[in-house]
């Protein structure tokens, strides 16, 4: 993966590459060193809103004051390639001939990048962490759809999958729509914990998206960034596509 993106980078005036994997909502990018996380973010998100709304393969240039820019989505994935004033298209289209179908190719292989050791056990996802990515999902929601609407759809998603995933039985949704582990109750060390709690996501996303149009089943990235480091080890996010397909 880095290979492929140096490759990229060598093409005079580019100065950093976002690439998004659409099915699993993971973000590889070779920014400037200097780039922080809120940064990379404020790029990445209406990067792939933008790829969602776009339901054919497409290129589009963009110019701006001080640089260009140029994105190619496909079905796999979106590319996001930024540069100077001196970045030329051609150069950057010899390259990307072959530079755009190999990460789309490694992508739909289930391939990551070069520098992620990603583990699909599900023992190696902590209770604590997947509770708190359900709790973060449902806060990022409410500033979307309400408070009302989130610890409804967080209850009844959780009620649903209890027969599923006995564990579920052991944890509450408040009336602020914050999940927590019932008093009395040690937290679930299962072979389903993993795939129970992205199954959890799943659903409580697509009953939101069934009550508005602000959210759907794919914005999971953008309501998980937070600790979206930490899910990628997990292999949260192929199981939350696997069950959403």
């Amino acid at each position: 993966m880095n290979k492929i993106l140096a490759n990229i980078r060598s093409v005079t005036g580019v100065w950093g590459t976002i690439v998004i994997d659409k099915k699993r909502a993971l973000t590889y990018q070779m920014l400037p060193a200097n780039f922080e996380a809120e940064a990379v973010k404020f790029i990445a998100i209406p990067t792939l809103n933008l790829a969602q709304t776009c339901d054919r393969v497409m290129i589009i240039d963009m110019f701006f004051e001080n640089g260009k820019a140029r994105l190619y989505n496909r079905a796999e994935a979106v590319v996001l390639i930024l540069g100077r004033l001196d970045m030329s298209f051609d150069a950057l289209g010899a390259i990307c001939k072959e530079a755009v179908p190999a990460l789309c190719r490694r992508f739909s292989r289930g391939e990551l990048a070069d520098n992620t050791n990603l583990r699909s056990d599900p023992r190696e996802a902590g209770f604590e962490l997947l509770l708190k990515a359900i709790n973060i999902i449902a806060y990022n929601a409410q500033r979307k759809i309400g408070a009302y609407l989130v610890t409804k759809h967080l209850r009844n998603a959780k009620d649903e999958l209890v027969e599923d995933y006995q564990f579920m039985s052991t944890i509450s949704v408040d009336n602020n729509g914050v999940a927590g582990l019932i008093k009395g109750y040690l937290p679930h060390k299962g072979d389903d914990l993993l795939k129970g709690f992205a199954h959890w996501a799943n659903l409580f996303v697509s009953k939101c998206a069934s009550s508005s149009d602000k959210l759907q089943p794919g914005d999971i990235l953008e309501l998980t960034l937070d600790i979206k480091g930490k899910l990628e080890l997990t292999g949260f996010y192929q199981l939350y596509a696997g069950i959403g397909a």
